[in-house]
C-alpha cells in the first residue's frame, strides 16, 4: 500500500479504495489515519480514500463511526476539506435526520466562507434528511430561496436537485 504522507493522484486513491473493499482492518486503519490532526497530509489522503469507498463498505465499516464523522464534519477546526467528510456521510443511511448535522447544513449552506463543494454537499444532505418531513422541507425551501441567484454551477445544480427531491 502507498504511503499516505505523499501527494497522491486520483488514480492512486481509487486503487487504494478498491484494495480496501471488504477489508475491515484496512478501513479501520484508514479511519484512524484520518483522525491524525498532527499530520494534515495523512489525514487528508485518508479521508480522500475513505470518500471513494463503495457505498456498501461505508455502510458496513464506517456506520459505527457515524457520530464521530458528524462531529468531525461539523467541527470549526477541521484540518481536512469538509467536502470529503460530507461525501463520506452522504452515503450513510439516514433513517432519521441527525439534528446536529441538519442544523449545521442549514446554517452553513449559505456561508460563502465554505467551499462550493462543501455547500453543495450540505444542500444534498439537508434535502435527504428533510425529505420525509413536510415541515423540514418547508424550512429547507426557505433556506434555498435565500440563496443568491448567481450561485456557482455546482450550488445551482445541488439546489435544483434538492428542490426536485423534496
Amino acid at each position: 500500500m502507498l504511503s499516505l504522507d505523499i501527494r497522491l493522484s486520483k488514480a492512486q486513491v481509487m486503487a487504494m479504495a478498491g484494495n480496501l473493499h471488504h477489508d475491515e482492518c484496512g478501513i479501520e486503519a484508514m479511519f484512524t489515519a484520518m483522525k491524525q490532526a498532527d499530520n494534515p497530509r495523512v489525514a487528508y489522503n485518508a479521508a480522500w480514500v475513505l470518500s471513494h469507498l463503495s457505498k456498501e463498505d461505508k455502510r458496513i465499516y464506517l456506520l459505527p463511526h457515524y457520530r464521530e464523522l458528524v462531529d468531525m464534519a461539523t467541527s470549526a477546526e477541521l484540518c481536512i476539506r469538509r467536502g470529503l467528510m460530507l461525501a463520506i456521510l452522504a452515503d450513510m443511511p439516514m433513517d432519521e435526520p441527525d439534528g446536529k448535522l441538519l442544523d449545521f447544513c442549514l446554517t452553513h449552506m449559505n456561508d460563502t466562507k465554505e467551499s462550493d463543494g462543501s455547500r453543495s454537499a450540505m444542500i444534498t444532505l439537508a434535502a435527504r434528511m428533510c425529505k420525509p418531513y413536510p415541515e423540514l422541507c418547508k424550512e429547507l425551501t426557505l433556506c434555498l430561496d435565500m440563496m443568491p441567484q448567481d450561485s456557482s454551477p455546482s450550488i445551482a445544480a445541488a439546489k435544483r436537485n434538492a428542490l426536485k427531491m423534496i
